[in-house]
C-alpha cells in the first residue's frame, strides 16, 4: 500500500488554490445574479409563472451556489489554519531538548 506524503507547502498551495475557486465561484456567482436581475426588470417574459420562475431560481440555485462558494472558502480558511499551527507545533518541538531514560 502506498502511502500519501503531504507537505506543509502542499497545504498552503491546496488552500490558496480552493481559495481562489472560492473567488472565481462568487464572481461568477454575482455575474448570474446580476444577469438573473436584468432579465427579470426588462419583463422579456411575461406570464402567470415569471415571478415564481425568477424566485424559484434565486431561492434553489443561488442559494446552492451560494452555500457551496461559503464552504470552499470554509475548507480553504481550516486548511490554512490547521497548517500553521501543525507547524508551529513541529517548530517548537523539534527546538527542544527531550531526553529519553
Amino acid at each position: 500500500m502506498r502511502k500519501v506524503k503531504m507537505t506543509f507547502e502542499s497545504l498552503y498551495a491546496l488552500s490558496g488554490a480552493m481559495n481562489e475557486l472560492s473567488n472565481d465561484l462568487h464572481m461568477r456567482y454575482l455575474e448570474i445574479d446580476s444577469l438573473l436581475e436584468s432579465i427579470e426588470t426588462s419583463h422579456a417574459w411575461i406570464g402567470s409563472d415569471e415571478s415564481s420562475y425568477y424566485q424559484l431560481l434565486k431561492e434553489k440555485y443561488m442559494t446552492a451556489l451560494n452555500q457551496v462558494n461559503r464552504t470552499l472558502d470554509d475548507y480553504s480558511t481550516y486548511l490554512e489554519k490547521s497548517c500553521q499551527a501543525k507547524e508551529c507545533l513541529e517548530n517548537d518541538m523539534a527546538s527542544k531538548d527531550i531526553s529519553v531514560y
